[in-house]
């Protein structure tokens, strides 16, 4: 029958669905970090939202051993710096703080994989593992003493084949020639051949008459 528990909800949805400043927001977030789904954005936050009530009780309570526990965790998560370790520093957390802690983005940035999209395929097919240990969780967050132990398989053909290529910027090429027929817009295959612009009977290539069983064309108005 399985668990019968009731597992609880991660995160919550923004009471807000069509706030276009926060619709473009998240899609800036999801392109910088590769993200499928706005679900693991709304994951982020709660999780953000939590450390800094936290915060706000322990300097209100001025519990200093509260205070040393969350420090410790913020710390061994890697979202701030031994040397950066206050409370008030909590507080400026912002989404991109969980979100750099991310298996997936850690990957990317150990140069183990090509694009996010790549390495959440890695992930997922069991190619990456953490201290020895197989994680096929994309938004596993990476502590900081697991930074440096993020490998590949020793099974996995990646691990003596794959080579990091950085990503290639197109750039641009605008061209300067102009349209077949001259000055005007390039010759449209659906809408038939190009007409003379005084009016009458479509141009031939090679000169002389229209092509045969071409119909002249009219200049408007009523037919006498």
């Amino acid at each position: 029958m399985g668990d019968p528990r009731r597992s609880k909800k991660a995160f919550s949805r923004p009471t807000r669905p069509y706030d276009k400043d926060r619709i473009t927001a998240e899609k800036v977030l999801m392109n910088d970090f590769g993200l499928r789904r706005k679900n693991e954005i709304y994951r982020a936050e709660a999780f953000i939202r939590n450390i800094k009530r936290r915060a706000r009780m322990i300097i209100a309570s001025k519990d200093d051993d509260a205070e040393k526990t969350l420090l410790q965790k913020v710390v061994k998560y890697g979202m701030i710096g031994e040397k950066e370790v206050s409370i008030d520093t909590i507080l400026d957390f912002d989404v991109k703080a969980y979100l750099e802690r991310r298996l997936e983005t850690q990957v990317v940035r150990k140069k183990l994989a090509n694009s996010y999209l790549q390495a959440r395929q890695f992930i997922v097919h069991g190619h990456i593992f953490v201290d020895g240990i197989k994680v096929t969780s994309p938004k596993y967050i990476v502590c900081q003493d697991e930074e440096n132990l993020i490998s590949f398989s020793s099974r996995s053909a990646l691990a003596s084949s794959f080579e990091h290529a950085p990503k290639k910027v197109k750039e641009r090429v605008i061209s300067d020639q102009r349209g077949r027929f001259g000055r005007g817009r390039p010759f449209n295959r659906r809408s038939g051949p190009p007409f003379n612009r005084q009016g009458g009977a479509p141009f031939n290539r090679q000169g002389g008459a229209p092509p045969a069983g071409a119909k002249p064309a009219t200049t408007g108005g009523a037919d006498k």
